[in-house]
């Protein structure tokens, strides 16, 4: 069944519809349709207001690949939450494009799909035997490029390695996590080493730490491998550190291809992955608990600021906070 919008219709009446791939899109209202595999999709909340939500924030991809972002309006997110699902495919007739944000970006194109008052989401059930969707598509950035890039508020990348120490347990026996501490915390550290570069620190926060508590602890063997996707690179206490954003998703040794494909790197190659470059590793770390609440906080800010600001450069459509 098809979800639509139950406000006046902003667009003109009596055209047909253009199916339109992501690259062909353009900035302002269209009436084509889109066709798209939802990627995953996440609330935009303004923590400085008590959680108040912002809108509903997508990551879709087309048949031919490309990644765009897409946004709901919380005014609009009572119609559609409810016939979100990660990985189904759908089609989308009538949006509007606008510009996308230019800091914590997400996908690499320039623009964003934002739902206008006429869309309509419908299920792609029956899919063309020539038509298909990729399953996800990732950003992978080396060491060196989140170096250059920390501090810089720009695209969240995505990184896979595999674990050296998870809350300063070294994986030689088994890290017991505590859930409670964990919840109370709100964040788990792990230390992670690439192939190309020198072991770095990821704090894993909300609700990637429940993610990655769930499948570690739930997994027969000890997890080496872990993808976490739109991380954010900073300087903290002087030192490089990823941080995981409310659009962070987490993966292990054999979820999906990519960890597939750097477990069996790491089998293939077991000396190489007992080398350990520790600098990172053994740099004291000076930040108290408040000072990184302090520090998270201040992110949630910066990302609440830039979603407001996109609510209401595009007056076409509403954003209610």
């Amino acid at each position: 069944m098809a979800m639509k919008s139950t406000t006046k219709s902003q667009l003109a009446t009596g055209k047909s519809s253009v199916a339109m791939y992501f690259n062909d899109i353009s900035p302002g209202l269209s009436e084509s349709q889109l066709r798209f595999r939802l990627i995953h999709f996440w609330e935009a909340k303004n923590i400085a207001k008590g959680g108040t939500l912002i809108g509903i924030e997508l990551l879709l991809i087309d048949e031919q690949g490309t990644v765009m972002q897409g946004f709901i309006s919380s005014y609009r997110a009572p119609t559609y939450r409810r016939h979100l699902k990660a990985g189904a495919t759908y089609t989308l007739q009538n949006f509007y494009a606008a510009t996308s944000k230019e800091i914590y970006r997400v996908a690499d194109q320039s623009l964003t799909v934002s739902f206008s008052n006429g869309s309509v989401l419908s299920p792609l059930d029956d899919i063309p035997v020539s038509v298909s969707f990729p399953p996800d598509r990732f950003r992978f950035h080396t060491h060196e490029d989140f170096q250059a890039n920390r501090g810089l508020r720009g695209d969240l990348y995505d990184v896979v390695g595999h674990l050296r120490l998870v809350n300063g347990q070294s994986l030689s026996d088994r890290p017991i996590l505590d859930e409670s501490e964990m919840i109370s915390m709100r964040h788990i550290l792990v230390h992670l080493q690439t192939k190309d570069g020198p072991v770095m620190k990821l704090y894993l926060w909300d609700q990637a730490a429940k993610d990655f508590y769930k499948k570690f602890t739930s997994s027969e063997d000890t997890p080496t491998v872990l993808l976490v996707t739109t991380v954010n690179p900073k300087t903290v206490a002087g030192n490089l550190a990823l941080s995981s954003m409310s659009s962070s998703r987490v993966f292990i040794d054999k979820d999906i291809q990519p960890t597939i494909d750097y477990f069996s790197w790491l089998s293939s190659n077991p000396e190489i992955g007992k080398q350990v470059n520790a600098d990172e590793v053994t740099r004291v770390e000076t930040m108290t608990i408040g000072q990184i609440f302090a520090y998270i906080k201040q992110e949630y800010a910066k990302v609440n600021t830039t979603l407001r600001y996109l609510c209401q450069k595009n007056k076409t459509y509403s954003c209610h906070h």
